[in-house]
């Protein structure tokens, strides 16, 4: 976005305010792969994105999102995220510029971290990350059915970090302009905190849980279209030094392996939700496809016979 125009960022209309218990996501964000379930840790390399080959992402049919540059991002970072936008939201919507500060140990307990170096040091890696990884995203006009740019951008404009114990605060966070965008025309869920607390130690859990929570109606999904949504799906990347394409540490999950995986997540899902069903269906008309229903189906009464 264009550093000369205003940023209006919208306002929410909820009865009680975004308590401090809501984390704010970004419909984009949550029905896209913008953030992995796998979380690159230990002998796992973590895609880089080069602007000379950006990254188609699997995304939900009214998106279409790409990586344009920067690491790839997941579901450690995802939470981060979500955690600062409803801060920036928490007295209202932001004036002008979305900045948030807080102290380290205030964002490691809300995320359910404990402290220490390691843990110190992959908070400030992530924050790092949101800051340099950059997207595209394009949204389907829902008149023409045609897809139209919705905004580029970083999630992050700008970490500063503090070392002076006086100072009320370690981390003074700037979201970047362009989030205002995706938050518009109601493209938004507020996502329980103490859901996302139960889910955090299983990436591909949380995730389902904020895809299908954004979602009023979920209709039946086959497990690849998910595979590729949760980021489970192998990926390419074009080579600078070669030109050549090359298949990266990504590659994508067996089916056997993934359908357990995710039968084992959606178990997850449905335990912590309480949703009347939450599974890979093996009967009846939608077999083998992942079934959500959210709420219990009022049926109308039998009429009384005479």
């Amino acid at each position: 976005m264009s550093p000369n125009v205003v940023t209006s960022w919208p306002e929410f209309k909820l009865p009680f305010g975004l308590q401090d218990d809501k984390r704010l996501a970004p419909h984009a964000l949550v029905r896209s792969s913008v953030f992995s379930t796998l979380e690159y840790s230990g002998a796992a390399v973590r895609p880089i994105v080069a602007r000379t080959a950006p990254l188609q992402l699997p995304a939900m049919s009214q998106y279409r999102v790409e990586q344009v540059e920067g690491p790839r991002l997941s579901q450690s970072d995802a939470e981060l995220m979500f955690w600062m936008l409803a801060r920036a939201y928490r007295h209202g919507a932001p004036q002008s510029k979305a900045m948030v500060f807080f102290k380290r140990a205030e964002v490691l307990k809300a995320l359910c971290r404990k402290r220490g170096g390691k843990t110190d040091a992959m908070l400030d890696a992530s924050l790092q990350r949101l800051c340099s990884a950059e997207f595209h995203f394009e949204e389907r006009d829902i008149a023409t059915r045609e897809m139209r740019p919705l905004v580029q951008t970083r999630l992050l404009a700008s970490v500063d970090r503090s070392d002076d114990d006086t100072k009320p605060y370690d981390y003074r966070v700037t979201i970047a302009d362009g989030v205002s965008v995706l938050l518009k025309n109601d493209s938004w869920v507020a996502l329980s905190g103490a859901m996302c607390k139960e889910l955090a130690s299983d990436p591909l859990a949380l995730a389902l849980y904020a895809q299908f929570e954004s979602n009023e109606m979920v209709y039946p999904t086959r497990p690849e279209t998910l595979k590729g949504q949760m980021g489970r799906a192998g990926i390419v990347l074009m080579s600078d030094e070669t030109n050549s394409e090359e298949v990266l540490t990504t590659a994508g999950m067996q089916n056997s392996k993934w359908l357990s995986t995710l039968r084992r997540a959606l178990a997850r899902v449905e335990l912590a939700t309480k949703w009347p069903l939450c599974e890979l269906a093996t009967e009846g008309l939608h077999v083998g496809m992942v079934v959500i229903r959210k709420r219990k189906v009022r049926r109308r009464p039998h009429p009384k016979t005479l």
